[in-house]
């Protein structure tokens, strides 16, 4: 009996084996689904941070710089620099024009980052909000009797900041404004008036290589057009200027300001000589006697000499 039971038990066992095998295979492929969800659902929520955004977008400006860097048709500032290209490619998203365009119009003048004038009213006239950027040039007497900031070495070898007359009074002072109109309301938009006389003024038009003096009419509406933009639609120059701007700049020579007392750092042998009359001197104070004891000793002693005479004096009398 107890071998025809056993015999019946291992076909039991060997069908038990099987089914509890198909429930750890399914449990562990529910693991492994659950798993794959939540890298999935961690994914998805990092793509949609703006860390995720930004990463993609740093990965797509990469590849897009890469073949742009080896190109022979960008400006040598760009060629084999990949960071100015992946740059030059962000700004180019921003802006919704081609990276070419971009490094074409993007140069360094005296270390910052500038426009170039022509791009920023070429980015107004396509932009779809406004009318074409226009000019209106007037002439409104003569610069007449002004004077320019301007700066001069003086016999002390500094730079100071002196007054000068312009030497062209009678010169004509053209005065432009920039307008264009805005098509959702329908106003107009005038910049701030650019004149010969503010361009005297500023020191732009006696600046050594200015264009000014050349080609009045042309800077004007660069200016006018500059002022345009910073004043109605910044967003298109990202706060850079335009190279004309830059140019204009007055530039002051670098000047070292020293002290008046300059301290010298003490020599070794110096410091020796301090060091051994600072240990003379702690020698001497431990063999000196202390001040107050040596008081007490006069004071104890001058008390037994007048105790002395005074029995001295009272022997001597009758």
């Amino acid at each position: 009996m107890s071998n025809q039971s056993s015999t019946q038990a291992a076909p039991e066992r060997a069908e038990a084996q099987p089914e509890q095998q198909q429930m750890m295979d399914k449990d562990l492929q529910m693991a492994n689904y659950n798993l794959q969800l939540a890298q999935t659902r961690a994914n998805a929520e990092y793509s949609a941070s703006i860390a995720g955004q930004m990463q993609r977008q740093f990965e797509t400006y990469q590849r897009i710089a890469k073949p742009l860097s080896e190109s022979n048709f960008v400006p040598a500032a760009y060629k084999g620099n990949i960071g100015d290209c992946i740059i030059a490619v962000e700004m180019a998203a921003r802006l919704g024009v081609f990276p070419l365009t971009v490094m074409q119009n993007l140069c360094v003048v005296k270390g910052n980052p500038t426009w170039k004038s022509r791009f920023l009213i070429g980015c107004v006239n396509t932009c779809g909000r406004y009318t074409t950027l226009d000019y209106r040039i007037t002439v409104e007497g003569t610069v007449g009797d002004v004077s320019y900031k301007t700066w001069e070495k003086g016999k002390d070898g500094k730079n100071h900041e002196i007054l000068k007359p312009f030497d062209k009074p009678e010169m004509d002072n053209l005065v432009c404004v920039a307008f264009a109109t805005e098509k959702k309301t329908g106003k107009v938009l005038n910049s701030p008036p650019v004149s010969i006389r503010m361009a005297v003024q500023e020191g732009w038009y006696t600046k050594d290589g200015s264009k000014w003096p050349s080609m009045p009419n042309l800077m004007l509406r660069y200016r006018a057009a500059s002022f345009w933009v910073s004043t109605f639609a910044p967003e298109m120059s990202m706060g850079f200027r335009t190279e004309e701007e830059q140019h204009d700049i007055v530039d002051v020579d670098y000047e070292e300001v020293k002290g008046s007392s300059s301290r010298q750092k003490p020599s070794s042998s110096a410091i020796d000589e301090a060091k051994e009359r600072l240990r003379r001197s702690r020698n001497d104070s431990d063999t000196a006697v202390p001040t107050e004891t040596a008081d007490s000793t006069d004071n104890a002693s001058s008390a037994n000499n007048r105790k002395k005479a005074n029995k001295q004096v009272q022997l001597d009398m009758p």
